[in-house]
């Protein structure tokens, strides 16, 4: 008998993606339930996701009777429980337990995850071994999946203690980068770190650019102000200072963007494929620094079993950008003894949303172990 699952994406934008699996890789169902940011409220976003589960379901010739299992990726921290400690910038559903309250709606196993660790999951469905999975977007997220598909280290239950956290699972919050380091490492690819620094204050609202590391070290700044899409951003602006000669090689439109981190990540890796010398400098700047993060994290975590060797799975559309910070950053990482090796997303090469099929193995796993 054919066993069927119900995968739920919350992302941090305009709404919810939820898709009906007959296993993790065929879909036969999807449905968007979308968010109005000026009516959030928890009991009609629940009751939103229940009619949109029924309408997907029903659409895929299903009912709710027939599905074993549901899964759910969301951004922000948990409770061992299932319910939210910190929802990133999803404040309505702070403290509240969307896992045990979907469970009594339907009667259905249901999981919920980070969905940096659901990712993991749905890498590690696909390449069945051990791995680190990242994303680089407003952060930098990531996990580290065993061979039997389980998240090691999750931070659940954080006491909001920077030191209680482990590298492997919230690398861009919780590693350090030296200052000191830094400034002769910007110096070396000809860039300024305080400009850089001021560049963050300036984009925090900042009233100097003092900014301090994990657990408030005023030597040393926290990996993800730099490794994000942000942070690439703003490497590229520390690049170029006011030179506008790249604005040579890019249209009206796609300079006009160029403020915007959401979409500039694109054209600075437009700007790197056409040779143009900031870009190129800003992405073996980048590399160069995570392969200085990469290190940082196997000294913690290889005593912890973290095999060095194992694949490192980029994933989301800023880590598209791989083809250009890449080849830096893994000539770097052998340098410095990581012998693991950077790779694009096994789930995007099969054009798959790693957050849905991630959902569907936490939901068959659920499912399982009911």
């Amino acid at each position: 008998m054919e066993s069927f699952y119900v995968a739920i994406d919350i992302g941090a934008g305009l709404g919810v993606k939820i898709g009906v699996f007959t296993e993790p890789f065929t879909q036969i169902g999807f449905g968007l339930l979308r968010r109005d940011r000026s009516e959030e409220d928890y009991s009609r976003f629940v009751s939103g996701l229940l009619q949109t589960i029924e309408s997907v379901t029903k659409d895929a010739g299903k009912t709710i009777k027939d599905v074993r299992g549901i899964g759910i990726s969301s951004p922000g921290l948990f409770n061992s429980d299932g319910s939210y400690l910190l929802p990133a910038n999803l404040e309505y559903l702070t403290g509240h337990n969307l896992k045990q309250d979907l469970s009594d709606a339907t009667g259905l196993a249901v999981a919920i995850e980070n969905d940096a660790n659901v990712g993991g999951m749905a890498e590690w469905s696909v390449l069945r071994t051990d791995l680190l999975y990242w994303v680089f977007g407003g952060g930098w997220g990531g996990s580290w999946i065993d061979q039997s598909g389980k998240v090691q280290f999750p931070s659940v239950n954080w006491d909001r203690d920077d030191r209680s956290l482990h590298y492997t699972n919230e690398p861009g919050y919780a590693i350090p980068l030296d200052k000191l380091s830094l400034r002769t490492i910007f110096y070396q690819h000809g860039a300024s770190f305080d400009r850089f620094q001021q560049i963050v204050a300036e984009d925090l609202g900042l009233s100097d650019a003092h900014l301090t590391g994990p657990h408030g070290d005023p030597d040393s700044i926290r990996a993800e102000v730099l490794l994000s899409g942000l942070g690439r951003c703003r490497l590229f602006r520390t690049m170029v200072g006011n030179d506008d000669f790249y604005e040579r090689f890019l249209d009206i439109h796609e300079t006009d963007q160029m403020s915007d981190p959401s979409v500039a990540g694109e054209h600075i890796s437009k700007l790197s494929m056409m040779r143009v010398e900031a870009a190129i400098n800003t992405d073996r700047l980048f590399g160069r620094i995570l392969a200085q993060a990469t290190q940082t994290m196997f000294r913690q975590a290889i005593p912890h079993g973290l095999r060095n060797g194992l694949p490192i799975c980029l994933g989301g559309k800023p880590s598209y950008a791989l083809p250009y910070f890449g080849p830096s950053s893994q000539r770097r990482m052998g340098a410095l003894g990581v012998m693991s090796y950077l790779r694009p997303s096994a789930i995007d090469e099969r054009g798959l949303n790693a957050n849905l099929v991630g959902a569907a193995v936490l939901a068959e796993k659920a499912a399982d172990e009911a």
